[in-house]
């Protein structure tokens, strides 16, 4: 169980979306959200196009060809899309936390850590989409305030780099304690034990 409340996961949730889409830069990167229990249109997916745009659909209207079926969100503000969309999804029937989600991603986007500071990307880092999906999280403010799971993890990482000097362990400890606070799943970002941020609360112990 949690330490944190339901409010401070959705604040968590939210924050997530924010460093999500100020990675969304490349045609291939799409980001969906979707409810984990079952098999229908996502509740919200987003899609970069080839200008660099970025297009929000909602519902059915994510699997319709159809002109008006998606509407351009800006990609100056992700703090304040990521509002809008978190605020869309908490009025969703039957959908009480950020646990009864699923998240799914493609493109160099999903190949990046997403972490509001600092971050990694997995695979070969020498790849310039990702370089750039990286470089776009970090250069662009996300805003933490209020999301007391964001400061927890962020102790964590400051701890980290002062021991080390690392900017990439320190970015990996981060996930990793965001992995322990968060009731809910990041599928995209690295930890020291398994090797993705699988949420859900505390990783099990393994042998070594």
């Amino acid at each position: 169980m949690s330490e944190f409340t339901s409010e401070d996961q959705w604040r968590s949730f939210q924050t997530f979306v924010a460093a999500y889409l100020a990675g969304m830069l490349h045609p291939r990167d799409v980001f969906t959200i979707s409810r984990r229990s079952a098999v229908m249109p996502p509740l919200v997916e987003f899609r970069c196009d080839a200008a660099g745009r970025l297009w929000l659909s909602m519902g059915a209207l994510a699997w319709s060809d159809a002109d008006d079926a998606a509407v351009q969100v800006s990609r100056e503000d992700p703090n304040q899309v990521a509002a809008i969309t978190v605020g869309r999804l908490r009025s969703v029937r039957n959908l009480n936390m950020p646990s009864d989600l699923r998240l799914s991603g493609s493109g160099p986007a999903s190949s990046v850590a997403v972490l509001a500071y600092g971050g990694f990307t997995s695979g070969d880092g020498s790849d310039s989409a990702r370089k750039s999906a990286l470089h776009a999280r970090m250069s662009v403010h996300i805003d933490v305030e209020g999301d007391p799971i964001e400061a927890a993890a962020r102790a964590v990482g400051d701890r980290a780099f002062a021991t080390t000097r690392s900017g990439s362990i320190a970015a990996i400890a981060c996930a990793g304690e965001l992995a322990r606070l968060r009731s809910w799943v990041d599928p995209f970002s690295q930890t020291p034990k398994s090797g993705y941020l699988v949420g859900g609360g505390p990783p099990k112990e393994t042998d070594e």
